[in-house]
């Protein structure tokens, strides 16, 4: 029922993408930033890395239409697409970006709040949209499952830095819990988990944290013994 529920929500998300794209776009970030505004993509950006201090990244497994997308063309492509290599690209990407934006930031203070700077729903709007959708379907047919949030996507960087700052503050946050004496060695987490995490050794090895979990609770679901749960915890030393 829950992952009904889930998925219902990432549907509903991805078809309000057309509306509220423009407000997930580093695009308009950097244009707003030239421009000395901070603008509506800037603050959910940072809203969602203060909220992944205590929600981790429900975000990404909840809420993102580009992920909504992702777990639709799973049915054309399934295989797991997971490394340290392959993760790493994402953070250049945010790096470059981030620093580029700041500079502008600095270039342009002070800076102006504007949470619709930019939002006009013209043919420009449609081009930078369809240029997008088509980029993350074709990068994930051709990777697998939830390719793009492994390798590029833009926003996952902001709620990982979260969950390390939380952890730093020693704030409890969103996290998944594993009785390893429960565990009958089935591998249906590791088999159900759209980030393709190996699931069923973190939980035999009684591991909690991935920082590429995206908090969807596949594995809790599909656990047959139950050995999976979740909550808000602390960070274990």
């Amino acid at each position: 029922m829950r992952q009904r529920i889930r998925k219902g929500i990432l549907i509903f998300s991805l078809l309000m993408f057309p509306i509220t794209f423009m407000l997930l776009s580093p695009f308009v970030i950097v244009v707003s930033a030239s421009n000395g505004v901070l603008n509506g993509s800037a603050m959910i950006f940072g809203t969602l890395l203060l909220f992944s201090m205590v929600g981790s990244r429900l975000f990404c497994g909840w809420l993102c239409p580009g992920g909504a997308l992702q777990e639709h063309i799973t049915v054309v492509n399934s295989r797991h697409w997971n490394s340290k290599g392959k993760n790493m690209s994402k953070y250049m990407i945010w790096a470059i970006c981030f620093f580029f934006i700041v500079y502008l930031w600095l270039q342009n203070r002070p800076l102006k709040g504007n949470f619709l700077y930019f939002i006009e729903f013209n043919l420009q709007y449609f081009i930078i949209y369809s240029i997008v959708m088509t980029l993350i379907y074709l990068f994930t047919i051709m990777t697998g499952r939830r390719g793009m949030c492994h390798s590029l996507c833009w926003m996952a960087p902001f709620m990982v830095i979260g969950e390390k700052l939380g952890d730093f503050l020693h704030i409890p946050r969103f996290r998944l819990k594993a009785k390893a004496e429960d565990c009958i060695s089935c591998g249906k987490c590791t088999k159900n988990c759209p980030m393709g995490l190996d699931v069923a050794a973190m939980v035999k090895e009684e591991v909690k944290d991935s920082y590429e979990c995206i908090n969807c609770l596949e594995c809790v679901d599909g656990c047959p013994k139950k050995a999976i749960s979740f909550g808000i915890y602390q960070k274990q030393r």
